[in-house]
This record gives C-alpha cells, structure tokens and sequence, in this order.
C-alpha cells in the first residue's frame, strides 16, 4: 500500500498496514447503509482497541481525514463528500506495534426524506413519565426543539402525561397531542389555530387515545381505552400493558361531534390508520369475553398471554360518513400471533405492522418484529432485514414512501432509539441506520427513550410557551355525540 499524503498537516495513511479481512466495529454502525440525500452527518465513534486510529473518507475527489476514534464529520465537508451520491470509508487502528486496515465500505446516498421527525422524550415508564417531552427534529442537522414539555404546567401536587402526537398529511397547521390528566384535554391546531376538546362522552368509553387523521376529510379516528400498566418481576417482557376496554370512535372536527365505528363489547378494536385514499380504516381487533365486573381488570392481565389481535379493514364514505362491513385481513391468531400499530405506505402497496405472540402493546415485547403485507396481492413476510433480538415496534412511513422510520431497542434492550431504513424497488429493506447525533456516543449516554417517530415536512411553530399558556388557561370544549352510523 503507497504513501498517501493528503495535506501538510493530516494524518497519513500508513504504507504498510496488515489487512485484517474483516469490517470495522463502530458505533453507530453505519457500514454499508443507504441514507437520505438530505441526512445530517453520519458521526460515529470506532470502538476497536487502539491508540491511534486513522479514518479517510473519499466522495468523488473530496476527502475528508481525520487521527480521532471519534469521527466528528463538519457539516460543509460531509455535503461536499455526499454531492457523488457515495461515500468510500477506510479506517485503520494503530494496536500491538502495528497498522491494521480493516475492509472498506460504502455509504450510499439516495431519495431525500422528509426534512423534520418528531418524537416524544420519555424516561422508562417503570421509572416515571412526570419528565417528559414531545420534541422535533431537523433531520438535515442536528438542530432539535421542544414542541411541548408537561413539565411547563405541571407542579408538585399535579402531574400530567402527554403523548399520541400526530399531523394531517404530515404538515403542522393540522396537528394534535393529548394533555392527560391534570389540566387535561386534546389539544389540536386546526389550520394553524388551537382547540382543546374533551372527547369523552356518556357513550364512549374514554377520550381519544391513538388518532389517525383523515387524509382528505375533517375527520380524526381514534381508538378509545381503558388501558392498564402492570410490572412483572420475573419475565424478559418487564411491563404489560393491557386493554380493559376499548373501542374505535370518528370525530367530526367541524362539527365537533363524536361517533362509534366500532364497539363490539367481545372485542378489543384498537389503532386505526387510514389508507391514503380515506376510503378504508385499518385496524386491529382481538376478541375477549368476560363480564364487565370489578374483577375483569385482573382477569385481563391474568389472561394477557392468550389474548391476540387480528387485522382488519372497513370500507369507508367520506363524503356522506357511513360505514361498510369489516373485513378480516389477516387472522393471525391463528399462527398464535398478535398484530398491532398498522400503517400504509403513501402508494397504498404496503402495510408495515408489528407483531408478537400475543398482547396489543409491542413496545415492551421483546419478541416484536415488523411485519410488511402487499397489499396488491396479500402476501405477507416479516421484515428480517430490518429486525433484530430486541422489540421493533412503533414506525411511519416517510411522505414519498421510501424510508421508514422505527423504534427499537437493539442497542442495549433498554431504551428505545430511532432507526431509519430505505425502502427498495423490490419491497424489501436497506439495513437500518441510527438516527444521526451531534456526538456519536449519545444513545449511549442518554437515559430517555425516544419513541412515536412521525415524519413531517416542515415545522411545528407554535412555540412550547403559546401551548403551555393555552393548555393552561383553556377548558376543554366537550365533544358531542352522535348515535347515527353506517352498516
């Protein structure tokens, strides 16, 4: 291997280095990954035992060298790199007197993706969710900002929850979250203006839980639920969380006023999400029968491990708001599996689901994968390429609909961090990626968890203090309910 020089001032690439026939180890593991054009630099730190250590970087004719385990790309050099569409990496680690090359790889640059994700800031729930956040963040940098902190109303007597963030067709000026409990309430911004509404009525079981926006209509579908936590001591799958009750419900948002899709009191219909048309609600149904009595919660838990839900869709009119029959989609149970968290790709081909072996709340089954359906002739596969040991669970669909983004917990078992992965021609999945960070060893250190990623294509800009003054000065306006529905 010849002497390179590569400015009066760089490191050197060593002219005798001992091919070691294997990849790098670094953190994160960026080798060989497809990434957005837009993405913000890919940092990452090489964990191999060393003490010098030498990472070149080649795109077209810009390089980029540096003598640090930390490879800390600037943001004008890793544009210039990225501009040939690939980027060759070598590294090479100074141990035992000697210069080891390790196998090079490429990082491929291709479809830009949407420029903005957001996703909520929580401590285990084991621990506490009194600190928590919904944050945004500049995928293109590493610039991010708090949406809304429950912290910025809550006080030492009142605590409050907030979760379930979600847009319309991924822009801001349509947007909700909940505010649970303390100074409670659904708070959305419809064209750019707040509201905060009380969607519980003396027919539904709960306010809105988990929303679904309507694409072309003012409409929002919501499951509602009476959930439980409960701790395990001696499982792998340390929380269970468990329906009691739950329904799926439409809100009109003009006319504020709330009606049932579903309500089956044997079932458990739960998560809707809507095709891109509007035109079919998809969702997830497990049946339960037991008497609505003061042990049913207990039973619910004792009987967690049996209870498994199926895929469904049901046909659906915007323009005159009724309802067709549902179908059964995939009955899963019967492999002894249980789906959840349906989402369809913007081309309507693809339904990305989590599944497990039983229970609707895969973020703490460690046995979660994703799951992929075509939808234009109902095969189905789990996506392999994309899972791993620990959970896969909650995940969306970037508004081309070539990349995905979920969470997982596959760096430690512990905490939930974000992956991101491109979507091929022939439906299969580039290797995941982590979500870039300023310093390569913050999903290291960190101690949240991120979880509910959705893409948006620009901005909330409402800021923290505007909710915070309206969450705390607004009574939520009471929805009303309407008994009239389709088939």
């Amino acid at each position: 291997m010849s002497l390179l020089v590569l400015a009066a001032c760089s490191p050197h690439v060593p002219d005798s280095a001992r091919p070691q026939n294997c990849a790098p180890v670094i953190f994160p593991d960026y080798t060989d990954v497809t990434v957005p054009s837009n993405i913000a630099p890919l940092n990452f730190s090489i964990t191999q035992n060393g003490s010098r250590y030498l990472t070149v970087m080649t795109g077209g004719t810009e390089k980029y060298v540096t003598g640090s385990n930390k490879v800390v790309i600037p943001a004008r050099k890793w544009n210039k790199l990225k501009q040939q569409g690939k980027i060759g990496v070598e590294i090479y680690v100074y141990n035992d007197g000697q210069w080891n090359a390790f196998n090079p790889f490429t990082i491929t640059l291709s479809d830009e993706i949407d420029p903005y994700i957001s996703y909520r800031v929580i401590m285990p729930s084991i621990e506490s969710y009194e600190r928590l956040s919904i944050n945004q963040r500049d995928v293109t940098s590493f610039r991010e900002k708090v949406i809304y902190a429950n912290q910025m109303v809550q006080d030492s007597d009142n605590g409050q929850c907030i979760n379930c963030h979600h847009y319309r067709n991924y822009t801001t000026s349509n947007m909700q979250f909940h505010a649970r409990q303390y100074l409670g309430g659904t708070i959305m911004v419809i064209d750019n203006d707040l509201r905060k509404v009380n969607l519980k009525t003396d027919s539904t079981i709960s306010a809105g839980v988990y929303p679904a926006w309507h694409p072309t209509h003012d409409y929002i579908a919501y499951s509602t639920n009476k959930t439980h936590q409960s701790i395990r001591s001696a499982d792998h799958n340390r929380v269970e969380v468990t329906d009691e009750e739950s329904d799926l419900i439409l809100y009109d948002i003009r006319n504020n006023a709330v009606s049932v899709i579903e309500n089956d009191s044997s079932q458990f219909e739960c998560y809707p999400a809507w095709s891109p048309d509007g035109r079919m609600l998809y969702y997830v149904s497990a049946r339960y029968d037991a008497p609505f009595d003061s042990k049913r919660k207990d039973q619910v838990f004792i009987n967690s491990s049996e209870i498994r839900y199926d895929l469904y869709r049901k046909p659906f009119d915007p323009d005159t708001r009724t309802w067709g029959e549902s179908e059964m989609l995939y009955e899963c149970s019967l492999d002894g599996m249980s789906a959840t968290l349906p989402r369809v790709s913007p081309d309507g081909r693809w339904l990305m689901f989590s599944m497990a072996p039983y229970g609707v709340f895969h973020i703490w089954h460690r046995q979660s994968n994703l799951w992929v359906m075509d939808l234009k002739d109902g095969s189905m596969r789990c996506a392999d390429e994309i899972n791993s040991p620990e959970v896969e669970s909650y995940h969306s669909w970037s508004s081309n609909g070539k990349w995905v983004i979920f969470s997982t917990r596959r760096e430690d078992g512990a905490y939930t961090r974000l992956y991101i992965s491109h979507l091929e021609a022939d439906g299969t999945f580039s290797k995941p990626f982590a979500l870039p960070q300023r310093d390569p060893d913050f999903n290291k250190e960190f101690l949240y968890s991120f979880n509910i990623p959705e893409f948006m294509k620009e901005p909330v800009r409402i800021s923290p203090k505007k909710f915070a003054s309206f969450i705390s000065g607004t009574e939520a306006a009471p929805a009303r309910y309407e008994s009239k529905r389709g088939k």
